[in-house]
């Protein structure tokens, strides 16, 4: 039964991936006065499965420096790193209620960072390895950040599991308490699944399409899965910690929609920051406030 209910789990997260793409070619559309894709069924709600059969039928090219082993794996394990996530999602089998939900989390947001590396190693090229450099960087420096997040969460909450932390904040909101972490939170989300403006491993001037650029075919419609497949729980997560809504409550699907959309909004909006920018801003003014933030909470909770 567990085997199945987590079959389903991941055929969901596929469907519900597929049609956030077109939600945000939508709204990417509207926001420069254009329509997006409307052409192929009614109103272009067939596109996603349109855009997948090409990448699946696309040739497969691959460079003959390739680490030919590494170079197939690294794409699969990616988007397996990314599935599994999504099993600390609170439905009511057990098979999904982990005590130690953040845990694992982190596990495989860290074995996410190995994937990269293997990705940009195994293409030889000096394109996705300077792509690599700068993601991993990123990635382990706004990890930091996320790691302290939720040590306050948990201080606060006294929960590791994330349908736990938003029962116990049925009286009182740890955004009320904190409303700077959470907009620290939101930056920090947005580093971590290499969006607008901190998406330095795709600076077209720079590095074409960073560590993925010798990627195409099935293989891309992977990383290109894992990419909304990560966005799509960090939504989830934030909804989780930071209100008291509960997978039960319809407004908890509302608030998930609204921070996904944020997503969407900062891409359509926001420019590309400079990559020592990006770096300064996270050591010099993002981590001394998380660090704030998390010497407050120890005598919030004893008060």
């Amino acid at each position: 039964m567990a085997t199945l209910n987590f079959l389903f789990l991941m055929i969901m997260v596929m469907i519900s991936v597929a049609f956030f793409t077109l939600m945000e070619r939508k709204m990417i559309g509207y926001s420069q006065l254009r329509k997006g894709p409307n052409k192929i069924l009614m109103m272009g709600i067939m596109q996603p499965i349109a855009d997948a059969m090409k990448l699946i039928t696309k040739e497969f090219n691959m460079n003959y420096s390739s680490n030919f082993t590494l170079y197939l794996m690294a794409p699969a394990l990616n988007i397996i790193c990314s599935l599994l996530t999504w099993i600390i999602f609170p439905f009511k089998y057990s098979f999904s209620f982990m005590k130690m939900a953040v845990l694992m989390m982190l596990s495989c947001a860290a074995f996410n960072v190995v994937t990269i590396m293997m990705m940009s190693w195994s293409s030889n090229s000096n394109y996705a390895f300077i792509g690599m450099i700068r993601t991993i960087s990123q990635l382990i420096s706004y990890e930091i950040n996320l790691i302290m997040i939720l040590i306050t969460v948990i201080i606060i909450t006294e929960q590791m599991n994330f349908v736990n932390m938003s029962k116990v904040q049925k009286y009182i909101q740890i955004t009320m308490l904190l409303f700077p972490l959470v907009l620290i939170w939101l930056i920090t989300i947005l580093a971590e699944t290499n969006r607008t403006p901190f998406d330095f491993s795709e600076g077209e001037s720079e590095l074409i399409s960073g560590f993925n650029i010798e990627y195409s075919s099935t293989s891309f419609m992977m990383l290109f899965l894992s990419e909304y497949c990560n966005i799509l729980i960090m939504s989830l997560l934030t909804t989780c910690m930071f209100t008291n809504l509960t997978p039960v409550n319809p407004s908890f699907y509302v608030v998930y929609l609204v921070v996904s959309f944020v997503f969407i909004w900062t891409r359509t909006t926001l420019p590309r920051f400079r990559y020592d920018k990006l770096m300064k801003f996270n050591w010099i003014q993002i981590l001394p406030m998380t660090a704030m933030m998390l010497s407050i909470s120890f005598p919030m909770k004893i008060l």
